[in-house]
């Protein structure tokens, strides 16, 4: 399984999961790299707090493509 496949599962997957998976990721990293667990567990929690307020349509997301594109050649937000 490639990246791309990989990655394309976790996205395919409900939001609580996926964050359920980042928080094993982060957990897991931190014991291998010296992440700092307080800090992780607060990245955890705040993905939590979003997905939440997605879910409550208190905020909306921007499409995952979008933010792969931007990232891979930074272009700003169009704002309308």
């Amino acid at each position: 399984m490639t990246l791309e496949q990989l990655e394309a599962e976790v996205f395919a997957l409900p939001k609580d999961s996926q964050v359920i998976l980042l928080a094993r990721l982060l957990e897991r990293l931190g014991q291998e790299s010296g992440i700092d667990q307080e800090i992780a567990a607060s990245w955890a929690e705040e993905a939590q707090k979003r997905d939440e307020d997605m879910n409550t349509n208190q905020i909306t997301g921007i499409p995952a493509e979008e933010v792969f594109q931007r990232s891979r050649g930074f272009k700003p937000p169009k704002f309308c």
